[in-house]
Parts: structure tokens; sequence; C-alpha cells
């Protein structure tokens, strides 16, 4: 009986293994038909800065959204009702914000300009929770098959870089929730291995660029990341260690607005160029260590990651030589309790 379960784990973690380390799915973004007002200027330049700007920004927000652990400096589920965990964390992608102030034109087609880049962290503070709902089967020294739902909740700060701001609306925070499966529960001699699925979603935020006297504005902007880890850990005496793969899909949409001040036979004139049902969708693959520290009753962890290059979106606008969709740095420290 032992023998038919392990083969049965062994098959699960192959299956999870090449869905997690397929080739990412090619990065999109699509939009409805741009629109300008009056009709009688071109809206097209507008319509592609804002795609290149949302396909810049949106990956690396996903990327804090998404971060590593599902649950900091865990890899093994908790062992049933009532035990809990617990952590507060801030997360940080090691990011790339816009900072040069491009010209808007409303004549002709759409124009390649440079947005350059410059480096800027972007945090996450997040509070997670699992709760054990179902033991597990013994299986020797360990059990296996049991199962944690995850919680959790988030909040993004205001950014700000030169002619870009990223603002939260609506207070600025969201909430996941996922679920956490055990090959292996944790013990003295074995250690932790679990699958976990969590869906998780950024506060929505609205993306300002303000180059000179124009308005460039995609409102209500939500991303989403359903993310897949496995994950393993251990624990010595006071220090512990967890790693682990995993894969983000990561979906983004707005709206976008922008207002373009010309001078027109000596008079000031507002052209306002409207893009609607503006979406993105991205793959990208993750890899991540934790290490911890036991303080009495509760855990320091230490978290650093890698998400990998996704398929790269082709822009016409430049990102003083940065890619959309490019591989990011990220971290986390937080503290974490166990009841």
């Amino acid at each position: 009986m032992q023998l038919q379960r392990l083969v049965g784990f062994a098959a699960a973690a192959l299956t999870a293994v090449a869905t997690v380390n397929a080739a990412p799915l090619a990065a999109q973004t699509t939009s409805g038909p741009c629109r300008v007002s009056p009709g009688t200027v071109s809206g097209a330049d507008a319509c592609q800065k804002a795609r290149d700007l949302f396909g810049f920004v949106v990956p690396q927000i996903g990327i804090a959204v998404s971060a590593g652990n599902p649950v900091l400096g865990e890899g093994s589920t908790l062992g049933g009702w009532p035990k809990r965990a617990f952590s507060f964390r801030v997360s940080a992608v090691d990011g790339q914000l816009p900072k040069n102030a491009v010209p808007i034109r409303l004549t002709g087609s759409a124009a390649g300009s440079d947005f350059g880049a410059v480096r800027t962290p972007i945090p996450l503070p997040s509070a997670e929770a699992a709760i054990g709902i179902f033991p597990g089967i013994p299986l020797g020294l360990t059990n296996t098959l049991g199962l944690d739902v995850l919680l959790g909740a988030s909040y993004l700060p205001t950014l700000s870089e030169s002619n870009f701001v990223v603002a939260p609306t609506n207070g600025g925070v969201a909430f996941q929730s996922g679920v956490r499966v055990g090959a292996l529960q944790e013990s003295s001699f074995v250690p932790g291995l679990s699958v976990s699925y969590m869906r998780r979603k950024m506060p929505t935020v609205d993306l300002g660029y303000m180059p000179n006297n124009d308005t460039l504005m995609v409102t209500g902007t939500s991303v989403t990341s359903n993310a897949l880890r496995i994950v393993a850990s251990k624990r010595v005496a006071i220090f512990g260690i967890a790693a682990g793969v995993g894969r983000d899909q990561i979906e983004g949409s707005a709206s976008m607005r922008t207002s373009v001040n010309e001078t027109v036979l000596g008079a000031n004139q507002r052209f306002l160029v409207e893009l609607p049902d503006l979406r993105y969708t991205t793959t990208r693959n993750t890899a991540f260590v934790n290490a911890s520290l036991s303080l009495l009753l509760a855990r320091l962890v230490g978290e650093y990651g890698w998400s990998s290059e996704g398929t790269v979106l082709e822009t016409l606008n430049q990102f003083g030589g940065r890619k959309a969709d490019e591989g990011y740095r990220y971290g986390s420290l937080g503290i974490a309790f166990r009841f």
C-alpha cells in the first residue's frame, strides 16, 4: 500500500515539475479601438505609448504580487486542524520605472521614443495565513496528502519616479486565497515537500505619465497572479531553510485616457485620446530560497528569488535598453508564527 502511494506521489511530482518548467507562453497586449476627440488628429502615438508603458510596468507589479514562497519559510503542511501559521512580510522587486519626458504626437503614425528607465524598488507589504484542514495519511515517519487553506492580504503604497506615478485606489488593499497539498509533512527525520496554488490580486491602481503639460493616465489597473509552487523545507535546531520553484500566470487589465495640449493657430487646444479594455498576459517561471532563524515564539525569515524572463514583448518605444517582460530579482523579509 505504501509503495503504491509513493508511486502516486512520484507521478504527481513529475507532472507538477513538467508544468512548472514548460516554456513560457508568449506575452501579449491587446486593447479596444483607439479613439480621439476631436477626430481631426491621430491618436496612434498616444495609444502605442500606453500599450508599451502598460506592458513594461505590469510584469514587475505581477512579480511583487506573486513573490516566492506562499507561506514565508514553510514548505510543509501544518498537520491538520487547529494548527495555523501566520506571517507578515515586505516583498520588493528590484524594478525599473520610466523616467524621461517624451512628447506625445497627434499627427501621423506612432513614433518610437526612449522613456529611459531608473532602478526603483517596487514594494508590497502583505500578511498571510495558513490553516490546517486535514493532517494527511500516515506514511512511515511522515504524513502525506495533508491539506492547508492559504489566505492573505496585501497593500501597495504610492510609487513615483520623475514623470511617472503608480497610485493605488480604494484603499490600496487586496486579498488572496489558495490551497497547499503536502507530499511529505516535515518531521525530525523527513523534510517537508508540498505543492500549492494561490490566486493573488494587486490593489487597483492608476498609472500616470505626465510629460511636459500632457497627461497619460492608465486607470483602474488590476493585476492578478495565478501562482503554482513546489516547495521543500527543513529545520535543524533554530535554523531553517526552504527552497522552491514555480510558475506565475500574470494578467493585467486597465483603460487609458490621455489629454494632450497643443497650440493650434496661436490658441491652446486640448485633445483627448482613449484606449479602452487594455489587457496584458504573460507567464513566467520563478525560483527562490528562504532562510529562517527562530526567536522564541517567532521566526525571522528572509527570501531571495529570481523571476526569469518571459517571452519578450516587442515594443515600439524603448526603456533605456531594458526590455518589457525581462527577468527580475525579488526579495522578502518578514516574521512568521506557528500555533
